[in-house]
């Protein structure tokens, strides 16, 4: 679940030519499928026409504008070309796992990156951790860097050839729960979720750090309500003192007026898919700068998570300001959480890829993912890096909790927080 907000740049605008690395002599060892002396074939879907009403494609725009500036820069992987195959799967679980299905059996792919939409990937996992069917996932094909949430991917057991990229939502949950039990000690705590995995996630990290005090009070909304009026009222009458907000930006800015016009004056905390400005624009009724003003200013005080360099607040960043140079020159989308997030994980897998060297077979790739212990993209907030093992899939388990502000900024409260193994 990834949210968006744009930043500088002119989407139209025409890439910079740059001239082709010379292609040096692929190294000696053992090749899997998609590679071959100048090539590494990839895979990705997407909901690359927007057919799926969601902003999407800017990630996989990213990810291919990175992987070639890899390929005209730095004279690609392993002596050779990353080649990304990218599918429109229109956001539906069908189409997903059809286009998967030929990525693998007709594109012959080395991996498959960056999966997006939690229900559609449930399919799509199955598939490429045992592609026959036959119950032994020894022929399984990698499930790269997973763009989806859901704590259930770290299930090795089950999915032995996935791992996560963004934090899972159980993960995001403990470092809130964390952050309560250290500044918010003896508050009576509301938990408003979503009935479904993502919610059910926020709902497990809280009971587990709170259930036993008693000073927890949780209550559900339908997946497909966006009027949470009734809900969020029986949280607050619960004499909740804290809410925390397992929901999406709509449902977010309904609970928090709900409750604020209902006499809550507490602390809300908020999962990190409430993105700063989508909620501002939520809460002030529209996209126009007096709108996203009045929404910031509803917002003071609110705290959230995040991982991630912001392509507004951290422009002048270095890692920002060669992030848009990369976008511009080689087609991608303008800067946004989403481009940023893109170009994350496309250093991951590249970085990963380099480990496989020389032996670029599926299972030296999914060993080399297990040896990322404490890689940072460029673009990941300082303190925040990618921890993968044998028995760790999630590679981002550590947030930054962050105070919004009602000018539209945000401050970091403290150091992130690990809540990973």
């Amino acid at each position: 679940m990834l949210v968006v907000v744009g930043c500088g740049g002119d989407g139209d605008s025409t890439p910079t030519p740059v001239s082709p690395t010379p292609v040096p002599t692929a190294p000696a060892g053992t090749s899997g499928p998609g590679v071959t002396e100048t090539e590494i074939r990839l895979g990705m879907t997407s909901d690359v026409a927007g057919a799926g009403e969601t902003p999407y494609a800017a990630v996989s725009l990213a990810v291919t504008a990175y992987f070639q500036k890899v390929n005209q820069e730095d004279s690609g992987v392993c002596g050779r070309q990353i080649v990304l195959t990218v599918e429109d799967d229109e956001y539906l679980t069908e189409l997903a796992l059809d286009r998967t299905r030929k990525l693998v059996t007709e594109d012959k792919v080395l991996a498959v990156i960056g999966a997006l939409n939690t229900q559609a990937h449930g399919d799509v996992a199955a598939y490429l951790n045992d592609p026959d069917g036959d119950g032994d996932s020894a022929d399984g094909v990698p499930d790269l860097f997973v763009s989806t949430g859901w704590s259930g991917w770290g299930d090795i057991a089950t999915y032995p050839w996935t791992t996560a990229f963004i934090p899972d939502y159980l993960s995001d949950g403990r470092v809130l729960a964390a952050y309560i039990g250290a500044n918010l000690p003896d508050k009576q705590i509301g938990l408003l979720y979503r009935n479904d995995e993502f919610g059910k996630d926020y709902l497990a990290a809280m009971e587990e750090a709170f259930a036993e005090g008693g000073n927890l009070f949780s209550q559900p909304y339908p997946a497909d309500d966006e009027d949470v009026s009734q809900e969020i009222s029986a949280v607050v009458d619960s004499g909740a003192e804290v809410i925390v907000l397992a929901s999406t930006p709509p449902v977010s800015a309904d609970a928090i007026a709900s409750a604020r016009g209902g006499g809550f004056d507490g602390q809300f905390l908020l999962s990190y898919v409430n993105q700063p400005s989508n909620l501002a624009s939520e809460l002030g009724g529209g996209l126009e700068a007096e709108s996203i003003i009045a929404g910031f200013e509803r917002l003071d005080g609110v705290l959230t998570t995040a991982y991630l360099l912001s392509a507004v607040e951290d422009e002048d960043n270095t890692a920002v300001v060669e992030h848009v140079r990369i976008m511009e020159a080689y087609g991608g989308p303008p800067a946004s959480n989403l481009s940023i997030y893109g170009q994350s994980l496309a250093e991951t897998v590249v970085e990963t890829l380099e480990r496989a060297c020389p032996d670029l077979t599926r299972s030296e790739v999914m060993a080399a993912a297990e040896s990322l212990d404490g890689f940072h993209p460029s673009l990941l907030l300082p303190g925040i890096d990618v921890v993968l093992g044998e028995d760790d899939h999630a590679a981002i388990q550590a947030m930054q909790v962050m105070r919004i502000n009602a000018n539209g900024t945000t401050d970091a409260l403290g150091d992130p927080i690990d809540v990973g193994p």
